[in-house]
């Protein structure tokens, strides 16, 4: 399959035109990493934190850096040229990108310097194997930011929005269902029991890891009609795995009780959902790959 990467480095030519660039030995690549290591061990251990916190959190991150080592090992193993560039273009991104997460060190957000590590990755990946390599994952770099937790109050809108679609879309299932529910907002009333749907049951977290699994999917597809339709998915797949979630779980408050929504069936059916999402966004990403090829 002709790749956007393997087209890149399909082109050696360019590693001829600059003259900042040489080869880097060996030792040099080792210090970078162990700097950039030692530099971001703590964001690393927040974003760790962040990512198994629970299933509400965006806990598809912690797959995000194995996908861009895929991609990096795909262009490494791709390239035609043997010898390792450099390029000290890295440095506009390292420099804003150390920036942050010395100006969190004092603000203490821990985002700031997540964000600020991600911004000195391309920096990082110009320093060590050049420009052409570096174009080649472009859509690497940009990826690794969906590693990253978006703060609650960027999103408000979109939790407030997520929640009434879930509760009006549960209120419809559980009704189809054949028992009686009212809703209040978002509060779904049913006869012994009340559920509400607050930010974690919005379903943002299975959205966003959707949306994630669209753009990659979607980015090995050929066809841009297809590459569109995969993204355009992600957001009523994610829903309605969702609503079902929530009708599933308003249907056993309401036979067992609502003291079982504070056990671990609870968190179980958001790992179902996520799971559940991620492999319908599969079918459909590898369905429509399918198509474009044929």
């Amino acid at each position: 399959m002709n790749h956007p990467a393997a087209a890149s480095l399909a082109k050696p030519s360019d590693t001829v035109a600059s003259p900042r660039r040489g080869s880097a030995p060996a030792w040099a690549h080792v210090v970078w990493i162990l700097l950039a290591i030692l530099v971001f061990a703590p964001t690393i251990y927040w974003l760790w934190q962040r990512w198994t916190m629970s299933i509400w959190q965006n806990v598809h991150g912690m797959f995000i850096p194995f996908i861009v080592g895929y991609f990096i090992f795909r262009v490494l193993r791709s390239d035609p040229v043997a010898d390792v560039e450099q390029s000290a273009w890295g440095f506009l991104f390292l420099i804003p990108g150390l920036s942050l997460v010395v100006l969190d060190s004092a603000i203490r957000t821990q985002l700031l310097s997540a964000f600020g590590m991600v911004i000195c990755l391309p920096g990082l990946s110009l320093l060590l194997s050049g420009s052409r390599r570096t174009r080649a994952l472009t859509f690497a770099w940009l990826l690794s930011f969906l590693m990253l937790p978006i703060p609650a109050a960027f999103i408000e809108g979109l939790l407030v929005l997520l929640r009434r679609i879930t509760t009006v879309g549960s209120q419809g299932l559980i009704a189809l269902l054949g028992v009686p529910v009212l809703r209040d907002g978002t509060m779904l009333l049913l006869p012994d029991t009340n559920m509400s749907i607050g930010d974690g049951c919005s379903g943002f977290s299975v959205l966003y890891a959707s949306v994630t699994l669209a753009l990659i999917f979607a980015y090995f597809n050929k066809s841009w009609p297809r590459r569109l339709l995969t993204l355009a998915l992600a957001f009523p797949i994610a829903v309605a795995c969702n609503i079902v979630r929530c009708s599933m779980l308003g249907l056993a408050a309401e036979r067992w009780g609502s003291g079982i929504l504070d056990t671990a069936l609870h968190p179980l059916s958001g790992m179902l959902t996520f799971t559940a999402a991620a492999a319908l966004m599969t079918y459909v990403g590898l369905a429509e790959m399918r198509r474009s090829a044929t």
